[in-house]
């Protein structure tokens, strides 16, 4: 049976003002503009709609933390909080002195993500699986390897696999709340076509793309309608083996 698993990257603004390592001129020109204009078009408080509407559905799901701007909260055992790591930097870019900062496990966390998938880089791949380890940390939320700035990702439905003792589970898919219909849909469908797979179908969303609940609410309807079909199960991330 296919296993989903819903993992929310709760990070507020703080990528807007950082930008990505891997952009070009473009597209660091067209991240200040999208700076500039983030009030208007994202949502800084998505976490607050993300969490309420989980918490009412009662579906199981991950949220991942970045520890200068979130505390875990006292919530239902159906959810689940992990690292986002203290500052959102890119880890494979970082020295080991800031890794071992950024990945601190200070509230004993079972499941983190690499800012943007950041965790394999191709000339050193198992430095930062090694630190989690140390860290006590069991999953990793994985897209794939990095060189330097190079990047390697893609999204796929597999079964987790381990590196350094580390459950990595692949990303699968996105679901945005600023998504169109039409995504929606396609979503929709590629999940289908999926259901008949063993692996895990990992997908992943960011607070402040939730202006509103709408996108949310429509696919925790169309998964448990699923699950109660015996199509999928779903699941936190620390859960799955």
């Amino acid at each position: 049976m296919l296993k989903v698993v819903l993992v929310i990257d709760c990070e507020r603004f703080i990528s807007f003002k950082q930008g990505n390592p891997r952009w070009n001129k473009f597209e660091k020109f067209k991240g200040k503009i999208n700076n500039l204009i983030k009030n208007l078009r994202y949502n800084e408080k998505g976490f607050e709609i993300v969490y309420k509407t989980i918490v009412r559905e009662e579906f199981p799901a991950t949220f991942m933390l970045v520890g200068k701007m979130f505390k875990p909260i006292k919530s239902p055992s159906f959810i689940e909080f992990g690292s986002h790591t203290l500052n959102h930097l890119p880890l494979t870019l970082v020295d080991d002195d800031l890794l071992k900062q950024e990945i601190e496990n200070k509230y004993k966390f079972s499941s983190i993500t690499p800012p943007m998938w950041m965790v394999e880089d191709t000339q050193n791949p198992l430095r930062i699986f090694n630190e989690l380890k140390k860290q006590k940390y069991t999953h990793c939320v994985y897209r794939g390897k990095n060189t330097g700035i190079k990047h390697f990702h893609y999204n796929a439905v597999k079964k987790p696999f381990k590196k350094q003792g580390i459950t990595c589970v692949h990303v699968s898919n996105f679901l945005e709340g600023n998504f169109s219909h039409k995504k929606i849909n396609n979503l929709k469908k590629d999940i289908l076509k999926n259901t008949d797979k063993q692996g895990v179908y990992l997908l992943t969303t960011h607070d402040f793309t939730h202006k509103n609940n709408k996108n949310l609410k429509n696919i925790i309807k169309f998964l448990k309608q699923l699950e109660k079909n015996n199509k999928i199960k779903i699941m936190r991330l620390k859960d799955i083996k």
